[in-house]
């Protein structure tokens, strides 16, 4: 079946699942009238993880439910119920890692994902792989709000703060703020204010010269208010593992919550992040090899030279700022409708700066406005200043015509702003920088401050969705169908082009359809499929600068939607000794994007281009135990077969001449996709003394489109040790930990950070010479690091 043929069969199952709850409710809403119809509760976990109801007289019943019964492999596995593949990490694992990780150290040991990091301080972000796709082709939330790719995923939240982080990899609720989410949702839930007083401390020592200081306090409920709150900061320093340099972080995170007796809620979220960073260079796989054999280096230098100063550590660094806020109500009205409205509000902003020579030979250029001419090369910096809002809100309206049967009608509206502006600034003589607004040694052409490009691109979603849940057979048989029609506006300014404004409209039917089937109450199954859509880059749209010309110049490779078809078929068991899920997917994507380098006029420029079309198969199986004498071993794997499944448009040599051409990437296996990623770990916890270790192999992945160059399969270990004392008058649970990573100090590399069409050169299929496209850079794993770590609560 061909994929026009599999998007339009999508779309009438989901219209048909619709049609056929909504009847069925329908039908047996004359016999519940009158009837107190009970609210349904999809999580409620299975009858063998609740206790026993002890009734004492006719009054007085109390019910037990083991939170920790729900959870596997000490919290690296969760036991779940939706229609859909979903694998998440809880706290229980989180508290046992360093306060410095990041969600993306949580997720590592998940099947269905694959994560590089550059740093072990959890400053610097990274990069997420699933089942063939990227980060950009997932929906990174935190509670259920759309925040930034894992690249800015340290930023959100403390670790102290978060609960749990979900990862959905081959599906996306359709209420959720997203349309680009191929590669699934990761979700990242904080904690809710404790109704009591308290707070908790922390400090962190380690590796690098980091040190990590934490502080969260608690109200508790507000006299009679029923308000309740928590504030936290935390500061984090450290010294880069590989290349010269510091990273600082400083973050504050406010919750507030107010739960009303008829089940209505209100929920804030507010955290603020500032971090100063210096990232270390990605190598190629020449400079690695040469590094790690001792004979060579590639990183930047710690001591300054005028004639290359983009060779200077001091002057490749980032300033960025933060803010993110939501505020989740919940109403509950009458006649069995209830209310969701969701507003969120994230800023990002600072500035990048690089090292540069600067050239003023036939430029009239001067430093300042009218001040000392520029007739050579003087050292510089160029900023790349950003300022990117970005707010929406999701408004929906819930009805349950009967205590099996949930209907939600709803709409989304997201908005985002991407301003950057280019320019430049001489340097003082020792290397040291000026503040970049400084106008008075900011570089001038012909009177005017130089900003060889200024960029204005966004995106306005208009989105409507509908969705109907419906359980049968004493709940045994969920029926869930679905559709967001989401209407895209994008653009792109160019304040220094010919042609400064360019947009593009889109409307795009997301249909979804998934079917679960409780078997007993220790088997599910389910079948889950659904339609994503990801629009490329507004930046995409416009044109080019051109560093020959100094001009801009049309983009050939603008390009297209990209859309996927996902389906999955599994099966989940549990009981009280162990669960286990295992999970078929299938992926057809056309139009696949991907971020790469490109050449326009003969010059090297990083863009996004449609790579073909894709297709991705493969299983992801976890199982984990509960707990047996305090030992819980858990243990993940997936194999993975993408390929890709159209040749890519490029330009050879043929006689002398150029011309148009096909590299030949059909049938070859998709980039960044690592046939077997395998987990396994071990917990230990008896109250007082826990551990934790697991190991995670990652099988070799390509790094270019004709599969030219490769990464190795690697290894990744961690090491969690550490000791709950009892608690002393007002502290609580005083705690002190170990945290290891890369036991064995290993030098590899874990992603690709840059991608290219061909790292030799190639015959197209035309019978052109297609010359290499570049030489792909990579992500390195941090060496041996340890971290400890002194907790206590009040």
């Amino acid at each position: 079946m061909n994929f026009g043929a599999r998007r339009l069969t999508l779309l009438t199952a989901t219209v048909l699942a619709g049609v056929f709850c909504d009847a069925a409710a329908y039908a047996a809403v004359s016999q519940a009238r009158g009837k107190h119809a009970a609210p349904v509760h999809p999580h409620v976990a299975p009858a063998h993880h609740r206790t026993a109801v002890d009734a004492k007289d006719a009054e007085a019943i109390s019910v037990r439910v083991s939170r920790q019964a729900l959870n596997g492999g000490g919290g690296m596995m969760r036991h779940e119920m939706a229609s859909h593949s979903v694998q998440t990490v809880t706290r229980q694992y989180i508290e046992m890692q360093s306060p410095a990780s990041t969600a993306l150290d949580m997720i590592k040991n998940l099947p269905s994902v694959t994560v590089s990091t550059v740093d072990s301080s959890g400053i610097l972000g990274g990069k997420i792989n699933s089942r063939s796709l990227t980060d950009s082709d997932m929906g990174i939330l935190l509670n259920g709000v759309p925040v930034a790719t894992a690249y800015y995923l340290n930023q959100n939240v403390d670790t102290e703060n978060v609960n749990m982080i979900s990862v959905t990899p081959g599906s996306s609720a359709i209420d959720l703020p997203v349309t680009s989410a191929a590669a699934g949702i990761m979700d990242s839930q904080t904690m809710t204010p404790s109704h009591k007083f308290g707070g908790l401390m922390d400090f962190s020592y380690g590796t690098n010269n980091m040190s990590r200081e934490f502080l969260r306090v608690e109200s508790g409920d507000i006299g009679n208010s029923g308000i309740r709150t928590f504030a936290s900061f935390s500061h984090t320093h450290a010294r880069n593992w590989n290349g010269p340099g510091t990273n600082e972080r400083r973050h504050l995170d406010f919750g507030a919550a107010k739960d009303f007796e008829d089940g209505s809620s209100v929920n804030l979220f507010v955290s603020w992040n500032h971090q100063f960073t210096m990232e270390p260079l990605k190598p190629t796989a020449k400079q690695f090899y040469d590094k790690k054999d001792g004979i060579g280096t590639y990183n930047y230098s710690s001591s300054y030279d005028p004639s290359n100063p983009s060779k200077y550590g001091m002057l490749n660094g980032n300033m960025w700022d933060q803010v993110f806020v939501t505020l989740p109500v919940h109403i509950h009205l009458p006649a069995k409708f209830s209310f969701d409205f969701k507003p969120y509000y994230v800023y990002n902003g600072g500035y990048t700066y690089n090292g540069s020579l600067f050239s003023g030979a036939g430029r009239n250029a001067t430093i300042g406005q009218g001040g000392t001419p520029i007739s050579g090369s003087v050292p510089s910096a160029s900023y790349y200043s950003v300022y990117r809002p970005h707010a929406g809100t999701v408004a929906k309206l819930n009805y349950d015509p009967v205590s099996w049967d949930h209907m939600e009608l709803g709409y989304w509206f997201d908005y985002q702003d991407n301003q950057v502006n280019n320019m430049y600034s001489v340097l003082q003589t020792n290397g040291s920088q000026y503040f970049p607004y400084n106008t008075s040694k900011g570089l001038y052409v012909n009177g005017t401050r130089y900003m060889p490009y200024q960029g204005d691109a966004g995106w306005k979603i208009h989105s409507l969705f509908f969705q109907n849940t419906a359980k049968f057979l004493h709940d045994r048989l969920t029926l869930n169908g679905g559709i967001k029609v989401a209407m895209i506006n994008r653009w792109t300014v160019n304040g220094a082009s010919s042609t400064p404004r360019t947009e593009q409209n889109q409307v795009v039917p997301l249909p979804q359809v998934g079917i679960s089937y409780r078997i007993d109450q220790h088997n599910l199954i389910y079948v889950n499929a659904e339609g994503d859509f990801r629009m490329p880059d507004p930046g995409s749209l416009g044109q080019v600068y051109d560093a020959q010309t100094g001009g801009y110049v049309g983009n050939p490779y603008n390009p297209k939607p990209q859309y996927s078809i996902k389906e999955e078929l599994g099966w989940r068991f549990d009981n009280d000794y162990f669960m286990t899920d295992l999970e078929l997917f299938n992926y057809s994507i056309t139009n696949r994007l991907l971020s790469t380098s490109v050449y326009i006029n003969n010059q090297a420029i990083s863009s996004t281009i449609n790579a073909g079309n894709q297709t991705a198969r493969g299983v992801d199986f976890m199982i984990s135990a509960h707990p047996w004498h305090h030992l819980s071993p858990y243990v993940s794997v997936e194999y993975l077969n993408a390929t890709m499944d159209s040749n890519i448009l490029t330009t050879g040599t043929l006689n002398g001449q150029t011309v148009s051409d096909l590299l030949p990437t059909k049938g070859k296996t998709a980039v960044q996709s690592p046939h077997v990623h395998a987990s396994a770990g071990l917990t230990y916890d008896d109250g007082h003394f826990f551990a934790n270790g697991s190991v995670s192999y990652v099988s070799s992945q390509y790094s270019t489109f004709m599969n030219d160059e490769k990464i190795p399969g690697y290894l990744t270990d961690n090491l969690s040790l550490g000791y709950r004392f009892n608690s002393y008058g007002r502290f609580k649970a005083p705690k002190f930990q170990l945290n290891f990573s890369n036991l064995g100090g290993d030098f590899v590399r874990t992603g690709a950070y840059s991608l290219v069409s061909n790292a030799k050169a190639a015959k197209g299929v035309y019978g052109s010479t297609i010359s290499a496209s570049g030489t792909p850079t990579y992500y390195l794993y941090p060496r041996f690091s340890v971290t400890g770590n002194i907790s206590v609560g009040f």
